[in-house]
């Protein structure tokens, strides 16, 4: 199988209906009854947008509103895509699509969805949204990337300005069927790398739940929190191949001693065997956050 592994765009095509199966039910509801009495137009802001699925997602799902997005990405490529997938899911719906330079708007019927595209990061999300407008700021598989101080900064941005948090599939661990001796090794070194020095800081990475959890508290925020997992089951090939392939190069990275390297390829071998043979299953847990004042 060919897959080309530094494609993001690929990738988030390729996680998408995971994402949507592994959702919690009982989060998004929470979403979406605490919304129902809203009257005006309902304002969202969504940071690491990636290709726009929040919206895709959503859109049919928030009945009766009037929708303002503010889609929120680091990577000018990602919002390229993002407006590409979006036209394509508005003509795949029959929805009317109206492209201008810095907006396009997605209509049905007599539901609108205004969608702005802007370039930046969530470290200067005052500068990129109106806070002040903000109904709710929404993230999917994202705040394991950031630090915990780019975490509390942004919540306390939220407190002052009343904007409820939802932040879906937030990374919690990873396990593999059937059971290795090797996988606690495995994965212990695979968590280092995601908490290495950056130029950021160091990431929140597999501790993001709990970390988001105690500052979310911290900012006298209600929360709710459920979990949500990917079940990548015997045949689910192309994202197990992802998920050795992420892990492999991660590895990679940490300059592992010989004896380290020695153990690393034969739990690698014998992971691709399986998937190779069908006889693999992958759990991936996440956590689902709904934040409100």
């Amino acid at each position: 199988m060919h897959l080309d592994y530094n494609n993001p765009i690929t990738w988030l095509e390729h996680r998408y209906d995971c994402d949507v199966q592994a959702r919690n039910a009982s989060i998004e509801e929470k979403l979406l009854s605490f919304f129902k009495p809203h009257e005006s137009v309902l304002h969202i802001t969504d940071v690491g947008s990636g290709t726009g699925t929040n919206v895709c997602y959503y859109f049919d799902k928030l009945l009766n509103h009037q929708q303002e997005w503010t889609l929120i990405e680091r990577h000018d490529p990602l919002l390229q895509a993002a407006r590409e997938r979006l036209k394509k899911f508005a003509d795949k719906r029959g929805y009317l699509w109206d492209e201008q330079s810095d907006q396009v708007q997605l209509v049905d019927n007599d539901k609108r969805a205004t969608i702005r595209f802007v370039t930046g990061d969530v470290n200067h999300i005052e500068t990129l949204t109106d806070l002040e407008k903000a109904d709710v700021l929404v993230a999917n598989a994202f705040f394991d990337l950031i630090s915990f101080d780019q975490f509390d900064a942004l919540v306390k941005k939220l407190a002052q300005h009343n904007v409820a948090f939802l932040s879906t599939l937030n990374y919690y661990e990873t396990s593999f069927y059937p059971f290795l001796e090797e996988d606690h090794q495995i994965m212990r070194w695979y968590h280092m790398h995601m908490k290495r020095p950056q130029p950021f800081g160091i990431a929140m990475g597999a501790d993001c739940c709990e970390e988001m959890l105690d500052l979310l508290t911290k900012h006298h925020l209600m929360i709710e929190q459920e979990s949500s997992q990917w079940h990548l089951k015997r045949g689910s090939t192309t994202m197990q191949h992802y998920i050795l392939h992420f892990i492999e190069n991660a590895l990679v990275e940490l300059n592992l001693t010989t004896d380290e390297q020695k153990l690393l390829n034969r739990w690698l071998n014998t992971r691709k065997e399986q998937l190779h043979d069908r006889t693999l299953e992958i759990i991936v847990d996440h956590n689902d956050i709904f934040a409100t004042e």
